[in-house]
């Protein structure tokens, strides 16, 4: 079993791509099921995200909320949305938009997380190269920490590694546990022998900087940002990079199916 705990689907640039292209790719790649993302920027908010996914099981919908927008959703809608299941969580895109993840216009949509055990995941280090306007201050993987101290039941996925500061991004997801991590989006297209390289120093440098050898727990979990990265050659290349068969199992199904709180990964 492999879930694709980072992937989108959009509308308009700088993200033009369907439900169809992804299951061709899963299928392609050997991954079983996806975590799909809406977003504002990529034209599809959550209303259409779920209507994209309504027959497509093993596609699970992630809401968005921009929380500085002129209309984001109202909490009551968010809350419907958690209540009744039809989202397993929300991403949130500080960098992409201006705030922290601490600020007081993100808190009552955590909060409604918390009540609903599910996670926040939140945007974090390098900005996508076609997204113009972006700013690093808001993405940074240590703005984190005082969000997960503030709210120590709420469930956070640091995105993308937090890319390039994977060290960061370990001590904060060692320190809080209630905090984890994805290595999505770490290549555009597929992975050239530098990247793959990089790759490896990421992964293990983020292995050794959050203690997987005291805890016994990998705190990642395995995602490609399709269709930025190419799902067959993120399974390539991480393949066999884990030392334990627990690693490889915490990493590609259990901690997502943990974080996420997925009951129902049978049906798929």
């Amino acid at each position: 079993m492999v879930i694709d705990c980072h992937t989108h689907i959009g509308f308009k640039e700088p993200l033009i791509a369907s439900p169809g292209e992804l299951l061709e790719s899963m299928k392609k790649a050997g991954i079983d099921a996806t975590c799909v993302f809406a977003g504002e920027l990529n034209g599809c908010p959550t209303e259409k995200l779920l209507e994209e996914l309504s027959h497509l099981p093993h596609l699970y919908p992630i809401g968005s909320v921009s929380p500085l927008s002129p209309s984001p959703p109202s909490l009551a809608v968010v809350e419907e949305w958690l209540a009744s299941g039809k989202i397993y969580g929300l991403k949130f895109y500080p960098g992409y938009e201006f705030y922290y993840p601490y600020d007081s216009c993100v808190r009552p949509y955590l909060e409604l997380l918390v009540k609903y055990n599910k996670p926040a995941i939140f945007h974090s280090g390098d900005t996508y190269s076609k997204a113009q306007g972006a700013k690093l201050k808001y993405a940074h993987p240590f703005e984190i920490d005082e969000l997960a101290s503030e709210l120590p039941d709420l469930k956070i996925i640091i995105a993308h590694f937090g890319n390039p500061w994977f060290r960061d991004t370990a001590e904060v997801c060692l320190k809080n546990k209630n905090v984890y991590s994805d290595c999505s989006g770490f290549v555009y297209g597929s992975f050239q022998e530098r990247d793959k390289r990089m790759f490896a120093e990421a992964l293990e440098t983020f292995m050794d900087y959050s203690l997987v050898h005291v805890f016994g727990r990998t705190k990642l979990l395995f995602g490609t940002d399709w269709p930025i990265s190419d799902q067959s050659d993120y399974m390539k290349c991480v393949s066999e990079l884990f030392s334990t068969s627990q690693e490889r199992e915490d990493f590609f199904v259990g901690n997502a199916l943990e974080v996420f709180d997925i009951k129902n990964i049978s049906n798929v």
